[in-house]
């Protein structure tokens, strides 16, 4: 296919229109956001000021200031500032800025390319904010704002295509690389679209120099690269060459197995399908391709079947465990219908067993159910010496319910390892003992869900826990004999 003939409209007159007659409040009002800086309480109320003028956009703010992802702990939010406090500045300005995008321009979607390009933005956003967040950046939030924007021009085009989105649609079919076939037609790229719209509204400096490619080592613009080549590569399958090849160069950039990493982005990608959903963007969400069933089975469940509590199998599995007691069946045995009891008869989301490493007195998770169990499984690893919430727990050698009430006393050794860890507010956790001494430690929760726990479902929980304790004192007894 030849070059189309004469441009007909410029890549700065494409901007301006954008700006001036499509968008013109959206491009005030976002450059308003993005200039604002933490840093004092003055900048807090700048930034409150900012969001409250728009009642739709405070509305949604808070909607997801309360939801699971960022609230776990279920702590009611309900002004914008306190959402900052809580959540932080960044975090809350991200939200602000990525919802003065995406509302006008789901408003003005005309062509089924928009929803699949939002979709894409999506999901290159939120894998693009995990790998910065594995890797500890200090600033993940303005990896997801500069991954969302990565795709702006895409965005802004096929909603306000000015008569050209059929001839670019034939273009796409006729060229092979799509970038050819849009200069053919519109004499520019859309990422130079997205280029010039990002610095004509002053939206992410970040994302300025990764257009720029001068630091393509840079371990920032290797987080937003590696996800737009993983999003894109998944559309051909999850299983396929491209996506491995894709997860590998993740793996080795965040120094994760390739089995944990290939975990981490596929519960991303569900992730960024919720995420694209609670911004309003439902239909785009049902485009984020997602694990099937039979490529990872047990994602899927995790996913999509919620654990319902049953009390009837409650006392099933506690009659199964006093017959295994009596039988004097294998250790491993009995702790593995322990947690599966927890996890399954008490519809807890996420079942972690640790044990102490006499070595180095590490609390370090064994055995992991449910949700994130592998991230769990890395991340679960806490001082038995040191001053956090999980070393008080094994010295109290008793059951705890971490809640609204309880919580206070425990505040000063709720850590920042363990808030990144567990990143909830409410769970329970039971010591195992032998003889008195700590052993180890199981812990349970629903962060997903948020749902909350009730006391009789801590009863239940203790009493598993004992299970599990009474199975090591009969070992420690019959190898004293």
């Amino acid at each position: 296919m030849q070059p189309a003939g004469k441009q007909t409209v410029s890549l700065s007159e494409w901007t301006r229109r954008i700006s001036e007659e499509e968008m013109p409040v959206f491009a005030h009002t976002a450059h308003s956001i993005a200039a604002a800086s933490s840093g004092d309480e003055t900048s807090i109320a700048g930034l409150s000021h900012l969001i409250l003028r728009d009642s739709t956009m405070t509305a949604r703010i808070l909607r997801l200031a309360n939801s699971v992802f960022y609230n776990p702990g279920n702590r009611r939010i309900n002004t914008i500032s306190r959402a900052i406090v809580l959540l932080g500045f960044n975090v809350v300005r991200s939200m602000a800025l990525s919802i003065a995008i995406l509302d006008p321009l789901l408003k003005g979607i005309q062509h089924e390319h928009a929803l699949k390009e939002m979709a894409r933005s999506f999901h290159a956003a939120v894998q693009a904010r995990n790998i910065a967040f594995q890797r500890k950046s200090n600033d993940p939030e303005a990896v997801f704002v500069a991954a969302l924007l990565s795709r702006l021009g895409n965005m802004a085009f096929w909603c306000f295509p000015y008569g050209y989105a059929k001839k670019l649609d034939v273009a796409y079919r006729e060229w092979e690389h799509p970038a050819k076939a849009e200069e053919a037609v519109l004499g520019f790229s859309l990422k130079q679209l997205t280029m010039s719209l990002n610095n004509e509204w002053k939206l992410s400096t970040l994302l300025a120099e990764y257009f720029k490619g001068l630091n393509k080592d840079d371990v920032v613009m290797k987080d937003i690269d590696y996800a737009n080549n993983l999003i894109l590569a998944v559309e051909e399958g999850w299983g396929g060459i491209k996506t491995k090849d894709c997860i590998q160069k993740i793996a080795d950039h965040i120094e994760f197995t390739f089995d944990e990493t290939n975990t981490l982005v596929q519960e991303c990608a569900h992730e960024a399908a919720r995420t694209a959903s609670e911004y309003g963007a439902e239909a785009a969400s049902q485009l984020i391709p997602l694990p099937t069933l039979n490529e990872n089975q047990e994602l899927a469940r995790d996913q999509d079947e919620e654990p319902q509590a049953n009390h009837s199998l409650q006392m099933e599995i506690l009659r199964e465990l006093t017959t295994m007691l009596h039988e004097k069946a294998e250790l491993n045995a009995i702790l593995g219908t322990v947690i599966e009891g927890i996890y399954r008869a008490l519809g807890m989301e996420r079942t972690v067993l640790a044990f102490i490493s006499p070595k180095d007195n590490m609390l370090m998770a064994k055995y992991t159910l449910g949700d994130e169990k592998e991230r769990l499984k890395r991340c679960f690893n806490f001082s038995t010496k040191g001053k956090n919430i999980f070393a008080a727990l094994m010295r109290s050698n008793s059951a705890f319910w971490l809640n609204d009430k309880t919580r206070g006393a425990m505040n000063p050794l709720i850590t920042k390892e363990v808030k990144t860890c567990i990143d909830t507010l409410e769970f329970f956790s039971i010591p195992i003992t032998v003889n008195g001494q700590g052993r180890g430690l199981i812990y349970a929760d629903c962060k997903r869900s948020g749902r909350k726990l009730t006391a009789d479902e801590f009863q239940t929980f203790t009493t598993f826990g004992e299970y599990a304790s009474i199975a090591f004192d009969l070992i420690a007894s019959q190898a004293g004999k």
